[in-house]
This record gives structure tokens, sequence and C-alpha cells, in this order.
């Protein structure tokens, strides 16, 4: 039978290394001798010392040792086709992979996607060069995630991140790699919403033209780039409703592909009837060139300057959680709301919804049961017999 042999890629003082198994006096295997880590098969073809991955159980290690020697030997009595080089999981490089995934998400996803997807995995590869896929292990994963939380990386960010290298990870054949991470917790922060004496500072300040912007993103709750790309042919005046669809000629698409419409108030209408437009150009809120607007961040914080407001509070994503506030506190049901937000489910909508502020009143009318004791003065006595030890 050829010979076969399992080795163990852990890490010493520091760093990674290929050790063998070390063995008891009776000749078995000592499993627990070395730390944690990833076992590997290797075995020598033509001279050249070949390796692939085994699992991380001592179990999962024999098995693959036991299919490697069938699967030699039967090659060497000519019983089975010798696989292609190319084809051995072991040869392949984490970079070509890498590229590989990443030329697939451009065709398949969203620019913004592809871009976020890109900015990661390059991360990563760089973090491990000319390393195969197969060889990487979860403790080196977890030595990249400490890596991204020293360098300043938020909790929230890293998560972001770990969970683009599980995708790329499943999609070539090792699923379920973030169950065996140490990972930081998610920090979930409150949402938050402008009061109606912000609001009433803030469009005080504001130009016509921002006026318009900003009503618009405040009743009705659409995303930065979903206002940037509103057309005109969008909006239907008879029946009050805006429309969130594609532009394919401007690389957009709705979040999830999905396109929704949104019924406004007569007041947003009468607004937009009045929206100057500028003379050849599809967009509502167009930049001073008539191509779309992607500064809109810009002139929010702008506007708050002038306002003499906090600029640090104001940005276009608190737009959104005040519309779907006061949505729900005006009484429709969150289901309503999740469509007219484009959200995948309830509870995205819910994480919008900011605890009620003005509550004092109402909790001053809630019934405190009473348990008819005397007065604070009166009732000492009975305090310091309470103390009292039990004999």
């Amino acid at each position: 039978m050829p010979r076969v042999n399992i080795v163990k890629h852990v890490k010493t003082d520091g760093h990674w290394t290929i050790r063998s198994i070390p063995r008891k006096q009776s000749g078995a295997f000592d499993w627990s001798a070395l730390p944690e880590g990833r076992y590997l098969i290797e075995w020598y073809e033509n001279g050249q010392r070949c390796r692939e991955a085994a699992g991380i159980t001592s179990a999962e290690a024999l098995e693959a040792q036991r299919k490697k020697r069938h699967e030699l030997e039967g090659l060497r009595l000519g019983l089975a086709p010798k696989p292609p080089m190319e084809e051995t999981p072991s040869s392949r490089p984490l970079r070509k992979l890498i590229d590989h995934y990443l030329d697939q998400i451009e065709t398949l996803k969203k620019k913004n996607t592809h871009r976020k997807y890109e900015a990661v995995l390059n991360r990563f590869a760089e973090r491990f060069p000319g390393r195969t896929f197969e060889s990487m292990q979860v403790e080196e994963i977890n030595d990249f995630v400490v890596a991204l939380m020293r360098k300043g990386m938020s909790a929230n960010t890293v998560l972001h991140n770990i969970i683009i290298v599980a995708q790329f990870f499943r999609r070539y054949g090792r699923p379920g790699i973030t169950r065996e991470l140490q990972l930081p917790q998610k920090i979930s922060s409150l949402p938050v919403e402008y009061t109606e004496e912000d609001l009433a500072k803030f469009f005080g300040a504001c130009d016509g033209w921002e006026g318009d912007l900003f009503s618009t993103l405040l009743l009705t709750g659409m995303r930065e780039q979903e206002a940037q790309h509103l057309f005109w042919t969008d909006i239907n005046f008879g029946l009050r409703t805006i429309r969130v669809t594609a532009k394919p000629k401007y690389g957009f698409y709705p979040k999830r592909w999905e396109e929704r419409e949104i019924p406004v108030p007569t007041k947003l209408v009468e607004v937009l009837e009045q929206h100057p437009k500028f003379p050849g150009s599809p967009f509502v809120f167009p930049s001073p060139t008539g191509n779309r607007e992607q500064h809109m961040l810009d002139h929010c914080k702008e506007v708050a300057k002038r306002a003499a407001l906090d600029q640090e509070r104001f940005d276009l994503k608190t737009f959104r959680s005040t519309y779907a506030t006061r949505m729900l506190r005006a009484g429709f049901d969150v289901r309503t709301v999740q469509h007219w937000m484009g959200h995948k489910s309830l509870e995205t909508t819910m994480r919008y919804l900011v605890p009620a502020s003005d509550v004092r009143d109402r909790l001053e009318q809630v019934p405190v049961p009473t348990s008819g004791s005397p007065p604070r003065e009166a009732s000492e006595g009975a305090l310091k017999h309470r103390r009292q030890p039990r004999p």
C-alpha cells in the first residue's frame, strides 16, 4: 500500500508550522500531543511532495489517509485514471480563487457590492501571500480578525469583513467557517430621529432646491441613491405616488432588485409640481450640469451648518429613520411601512423605530399599587423592626 502520512498545521511560538503526529510507546498516534490546528495528508508523486487538507479531527484525518492510499493504489495498478494536476484541490492558490470569485461578483452583483467585496478580499489575500485555499487554518483567520481590530476597525465593520470572507470560503467548499472563529460582539446602536425643532431650523436654512430635496427624503424615506436616481417619470402626480425603479443605463438597481411604490402626501406633490426641471435631464434632483447629484450629504451638512445645528447629527439616513418612526407612530402597520421602505424583513423596519421620548405625562398616569402603609416618618420603627435578626 502506498505511503501516506498524516501531519498537522499548528501554531508554535507565534509561527505556523507543519508537524508530524507523535506516537505513543505502543506505536499508536498521540493525537493530543500537538496544539489545535488542521490536519493534512502528504505523499510523494514523481519525486514531489504533495499535501491535501484532511479536516480538523483525527477521525477525518484517518479517513482521508485511507481514501488517498486506496486512490494511489488504484493508480499504481492502472485501475483509475490519474486526475489532472490542476484539479487537485491542494494546488488551488488563494489569490487565484479570489480573483475568480471577484470576477463572478462583478458580473452578478451591483457595482457597490463588488467594490466592498474587492476591498475586503484583497485585504485578506495580502495578509496571506502565496498560500493555497486548502492550507488556510481557522486560527490564521482568527489572527486576521485580531489584526483588523488592532488597526482600529469597529466591531461591526470587522464582522462585515468576516461575513464576506466566509461567503468566499463557502463558495469553494468550506462552509460554516464562522462557527469556528472567535468574533467580536456586534454593537447595535439606537436609531435617532430629528425633532420638530431641529427640522424647523434645518428647513428654515434651506434654499428652494434644498428644501424640495430634503422634504422628499423626509416624506418618502428613500435611500440616498434612490433619491439620486429619481426620474420625473417615477412621479405620478395624479395618484400621488413615487416609484423606485431600476435605471440600468446609470448602473442603478433597487436594493435586492425589488422596485416599489410609495404613496406621498398632497403637500409633497404640490412641492414637486413647483420644482424646476433641468432642460434635457431626466433627474428630479440633478447636479448643476444635469447629471446625477452625488453630493447630497454635503448639501445636508452645509444646511445644518447654516442653521447653527450640529453637523455630526445630520445625515441622510436619519431622514429615513425619522420617516419610519413617523409612519409607525401615525398608525400604519409595520408590514405596510416595511414595503414602503423596501426592507427585507419586519425586524429591519422595527430597528428604524426610535423609542418615544415624550413619555413623562403618560408615565404619571400609570397607576402604582400601594400597601396602605403610614407616612415615612411613622414607619421608621417598622423599618428598624424588619432589620432585627430573627431568633
